[in-house]
């Protein structure tokens, strides 16, 4: 269902097809779906990009346009697809290499409790990084991140992120699966709110909840999905350290 068709069924059952009213409900739907959104890393919301890497410089902005995506219209391209939100996982592969590898996230004080000078940006300790850090996003709300060690050579970052929330016009439909019951309902409580009718509103909001919670369950069940445990190992870890 598009973003009219969801405002239409709900103003439709509330008789009032005011020109007001179902502006004010597209308001809602479009607020519920940010909820929504914001809620998991679902399939449908991950993108990915490729960043370059400068030689020396540890701290990247990942802004660049995205290689893979999702949105509600065929006609977008990737120069007006929405940006990267939130980085999950990243890979680096220095220039002239045709394989990378996956760069860890991991936490300040993780550095702080092994080797509180790792992260320092010297000759002598840049190597191909192995870790990553989120760093604040730059005033264009792009997400950064700080390689550990800091890259010797120069490469490209593939990064897989959570993108930022497709602009959903009139004509447009929300792409993950399931979310049109739960607007639906989102959307119905919101507008019997806006009418004072407060205890119908919130037994729609309850089931708004339940059927987003089947949303969850929807992706879990039905994706391919294969959870396993990775051990980081270190380079210079040799057999004597596991006597």
């Amino acid at each position: 269902m598009t973003l009219t068709e969801i405002a239409n069924s709900i103003c439709g059952k509330l008789h009032d097809t005011e020109a007001e009213s179902v502006t004010a409900c597209k308001g809602y739907i479009k607020e519920r779906y940010q909820m929504v959104w914001d809620l998991a890393l679902w399939t449908e919301s991950l993108g990915v990009v490729q960043q370059a890497v400068v030689a020396s410089t540890p701290e990247v902005t990942i802004s660049s346009d995205p290689d893979i995506f999702y949105y509600p219209s065929s006609s977008t391209v990737a120069s007006t697809a929405p940006g990267m939100e939130l980085v999950v996982a990243v890979k680096y592969t220095k220039t002239g290499d045709d394989d990378g590898q996956e760069l860890v996230g991991s936490e300040w004080v993780r550095f702080f409790a092994l080797d509180a000078n790792v992260w320092n940006n010297v000759e002598s300790r840049r190597s191909s990084p192995t870790n990553f850090m989120p760093l604040p996003k730059d005033a264009s709300g792009n997400p950064r991140v700080k390689l550990i060690p800091a890259p010797k050579d120069a490469g490209t970052l593939y990064v897989l992120g959570k993108m930022k929330l497709p602009d959903l016009g009139d004509s447009d439909s929300p792409v993950l699966p399931g979310v049109d019951q739960v607007l639906l309902a989102f959307g119905m409580g919101d507008m019997l709110e806006r009418s004072m009718q407060y205890n119908k509103a919130q037994a729609k909001v309850a089931e708004g909840n339940a059927l987003m919670q089947g949303m969850r369950d929807l992706q879990k069940n039905q994706s391919q999905q294969t959870s396993a445990i990775v051990p980081l190992v270190q380079d210079e870890w040799d057999g004597g350290d596991f006597r």
